[in-house]
């Protein structure tokens, strides 16, 4: 008897133990392929497509784990009647979120815009009404508003942030014709304050004891002075010295900023001009970004690289010779501008 009571107890823990695992194996398989994606795919399901076709054209684009456990899901939860169309789904979507997506309908996503690396908003506004989603001054009034969106950002918090100017991450967006330019905002933003907490930017920050908006600042700054990848870490060092010595940045992306004009050259006079933002005449960090920085150019900034030099000057192939030295930096600039 007592052999057969252990038994008994055996297999019911045998049994347990399966639909433990089994429980633990089909929760695993509905969870998201990348809980921390942003990036929307578009994933076309055709016409008359069954639920086991779409379930392989989501498996074949990575957007869901394991194919029969997704139409056992379906099953179980009565949402079988999917529909046909184009849809922007993410691998941060359950397998619940994404038959909610094919069971309400075909997200149409009329427009797909790039704003690169270092755009300003005037930049990104006239980007949007070349595409004829809206007019630039439309989108540039709202960018202005940041009180608009204070509330639902907290890394705007800081009353120094007084426009969105650096803060709109540079990416590309599906933006459907209903939007509107808060709509579209929004999407830089949440993929601005994806980055910001993926990276641990405000601990990182703590502990060098600058401010977000000094840092996406200095970050605009070697944006849109570095062109080179490798070259980041050190132009963003020798920002980092100059700001040490009290010695400008004389940074000629901050001069294009006022002019609105990208020179390749500045003039005398263009160096000259009054404004909080000319570091050839003020001392310090300009008032706020310049441009939005890519994820390079943050992370640059955050880890900037130690080093001897003060000077730069461009090469003319998209690098730059750097120097320790002022008559270095003379004989720099005569090699290759000329001067």
């Amino acid at each position: 008897m007592k052999t057969l009571l252990k038994a008994i107890v055996v297999v019911i823990l045998l049994i347990g133990i399966a639909i433990v695992g089994t429980l633990f194996y089909y929760n695993s398989m509905i969870s998201p392929v990348d809980e921390t994606s942003t990036e929307g795919l578009i994933v076309e399901i055709p016409q008359g497509s069954s639920l086991r076709k779409a379930s392989s054209i989501l498996h074949s684009n990575n957007l869901i784990k394991n194919e029969r456990v997704f139409l056992l899901y379906a099953k179980l939860n009565e949402k079988e009647s999917i529909k046909a169309g184009r849809y922007s789904i993410s691998k941060s979507n359950s397998t619940h979120e994404i038959l909610d997506i094919l069971n309400k309908g075909a997200i149409a996503i009329d427009n797909k815009i790039t704003i690169p690396e270092g755009y300003e908003v005037r930049n990104i506004a006239q980007t949007l009404e070349a595409a004829g989603i809206l007019s630039a001054d439309e989108f540039i009034e709202t960018a202005n508003n940041v009180e608009l969106f204070k509330k639902d950002y907290n890394f705007l918090s800081s009353e120094s942030i007084l426009s969105l100017e650096g803060y709109l991450f540079p990416d590309t967006y599906y933006i459907n014709n209903d939007m509107d330019s808060e709509d579209i905002i929004r999407l830089m933003l949440n993929r601005f304050e994806n980055i910001y907490k993926s990276n641990q930017v405000e601990d990182r920050l703590l502990e060098k004891n600058i401010t977000l908006n000094e840092f996406i600042t200095m970050a605009s700054i070697v944006e849109r002075e570095a062109v080179l990848q490798e070259e980041r870490p050190v132009i963003a060092g020798v920002f980092y010295k100059r700001l040490s010595i009290n010695m400008p940045l004389q940074s000629c992306a901050t001069v294009q900023y006022i002019i609105k004009e990208r020179k390749p050259i500045l003039s005398i006079a263009d160096t000259k001009i009054e404004s909080p933002y000319n570091t050839y005449i003020n001392s310090g960090l300009p008032p706020a970004p310049i441009a939005s920085p890519g994820l390079n150019s943050m992370l640059a900034t955050l880890e900037p690289e130690e080093t001897d030099f003060i000077f730069f000057v461009a090469r003319g192939d998209g690098g730059h010779e750097f120097s320790k030295t002022y008559d270095e930096h003379l004989k720099a600039k005569k090699k290759y501008l000329g001067e």
